[in-house]
């Protein structure tokens, strides 16, 4: 699905956003180990951990988007390191749960995929 869909569906706000890419799978989780050991890769990652170290989690794992929930803050220089590393960043106010369900919904759901 792309990730243009995902952002719009979900009303996520966009912080970092290169390409529209394909996404194929969704992890949620904020122990780094436990994404590192368990996330797919073209994934969306949703997490609270907004720091540095979510983007080195994203590049090694080669997770494309990271939603950022609960409007945790995001640093500058984690944004600069998104950009430079081409993570899509998003932020939105809704808690892991609730996000994770309406993303894992609109996946499952075949008639709303391109």
């Amino acid at each position: 699905m792309k990730l243009s869909k995902i952002v719009d569906v979900c009303h996520l706000e966009k912080i970092v956003f290169g390409t529209d890419c394909e996404i194929s799978n969704g992890y949620c989780g904020d122990l780094m180990s436990d994404v590192m050991a368990n996330a797919r890769t073209n994934s969306i990652w949703i997490t609270i951990q907004a720091h540095k170290n979510s983007i080195a989690v994203a590049i090694i794992k080669d997770i494309k988007a990271i939603v950022f929930t609960n409007n945790v803050p995001v640093s500058q220089e984690m944004i600069d390191k998104a950009e430079e590393e081409e993570i899509a960043i998003f932020i939105t106010g809704k808690d892991s749960f609730t996000v994770s369900g309406e993303i894992y919904s609109l996946m499952e759901d075949k008639t709303a995929k391109d």
